[in-house]
């Protein structure tokens, strides 16, 4: 265990390279033990790669194992019988899973991936919501990202109805992001499972989301599209799933609804239109037949349940409600992404995904937050957070 945790702290989360120098030298030990000039024989290591893989300290590897076993956190390496076959399958596996609940037999049983914006209209998330309920009640395990929005509604469906949800989390399992979502990742960590491929004490890294969603997607037999605008973070999970060879749908709206732009654009290029939980049932039932149970699915009378749970969520909302404070009169000097986001922000205190709704991509937002820290508009806060500078 503890090589293929080095290697995959030292190769780098997401690498294309791991898999390959597992097929040449068979494990990760071999790797470890392995010297420069074998390594620069390869001839598709970068001096920087190689200069990491000669570092052979496992300190970093120990620690990460205490840090699991004080948490209660399990490891999965791709060596290991429970390691998914369906993520051995893409071109850039993960050397380690780290998890935290039920750790499934995913490759004998149906998931689906849902995924949609963060700032999701209350048809979304009542899409999200109905659409994981259905599937859950009819067998099919629904998979999302943890985060606000989509995510969430996707995870409280499949809860909501009794069943177990699985979300990937773009930084370590530990790392205290998103802490309005925090009591649904414990609910799922006892109904369910969270996964994470970055050690546990691991932040929100620079390409976290595309890394995860690539696992999102992989994991399962398709991806639900729920609500994407044309530059949604979810129409990547989509492109991962296509280069795997995997399923993908879309929800349907009005073709000028700039919501479903990307949802839109999919279609044209042959995604799957879901009406109702049947589309997805009917293209996974010959093969789980002994799982999937349609009848099943329509046996809870959603409307009432769904108008239960939102009540219930609107009251916890309006007790943790941000206030908002007065921001400094922006001056010349800020470049135009830094200028967006900071008129963007609302809240005393927020973090990255309070900004999820900015028009500019996520990376650009992350290299702004530094450009306004720098400047003095904002000042970082712990529990990757940030406040606004009077």
């Amino acid at each position: 265990m503890i090589y293929w945790i080095w290697l995959a702290e030292q190769i780098g989360y997401g690498s294309l390279k791991a898999k390959a120098l597992i097929d040449i030298f068979g494990s990760a030990r071999e790797v470890y033990v392995s010297d420069e000039n074998k390594l620069s024989s390869l001839g598709f290591l970068t001096s920087s790669e190689i200069t990491k893989l000669k570092q052979k300290s496992l300190v970093k590897a120990k620690k990460i194992i205490d840090q699991c076993n004080s948490s209660n956190i399990g490891i999965v390496t791709f060596d290991d019988l429970r390691f998914p076959e369906r993520l051995k399958e893409i071109s850039n596996p993960p050397m380690c899973l780290y998890y935290k609940g039920e750790f499934f037999d995913f490759d004998n049983m149906p998931c689906v991936c849902l995924v949609g914006q963060r700032e999701v209209s209350e048809y979304g998330k009542l899409a999200a919501w109905s659409l994981s309920a259905r599937l859950t009640l009819g067998g099919i395990t629904v998979i999302s990202g943890g985060a606000k929005g989509t995510d969430a509604a996707a995870h409280k469906g499949a809860l909501d109805v009794g069943g177990k949800t699985v979300a990937f989390l773009a930084c370590g399992i530990n790392y205290s992001y998103l802490k309005a979502n925090q009591d649904l990742r414990e609910q799922i960590s006892k109904n369910g499972c969270l996964i994470s491929e970055f050690s546990p004490n691991t932040g929100v890294l620079r390409n976290s989301f595309s890394i995860r969603n690539r696992l999102m997607s992989g994991i399962t037999l398709g991806t639900v599209v729920v609500e994407a605008p044309k530059t949604s973070g979810a129409l990547i999970t989509a492109k991962h799933a296509y280069e795997q060879s995997r399923d993908v749908f879309v929800i349907t709206s009005k073709p000028d609804d700039p919501n479903y732009a990307g949802n839109n654009a999919l279609l044209r290029d042959g995604a799957k239109p879901v009406f109702d939980a049947d589309d997805i049932f009917n293209e996974y039932y010959s093969t789980f037949s002994n799982i999937i149970n349609k009848e099943n699915a329509k046996k809870v009378n959603l409307s009432k349940l769904y108008q239960k749970q939102s009540q219930n969520t609107v009251s916890q909302v309006s007790k943790t409600k941000n206030t908002k404070k007065v921001k400094k009169n922006i001056v010349e000097g800020l470049s135009k992404n830094a200028k967006i986001v900071y008129n963007f922000i609302n809240m005393d205190i927020f973090t990255v995904d309070d900004l999820s709704g900015c028009e500019i991509s996520f990376d650009d937002i992350l290299v702004s937050l530094t450009e306004l820290e720098l400047f003095g508009y904002i000042k970082a806060i712990p529990g990757g957070r940030y406040s606004i500078k009077e």
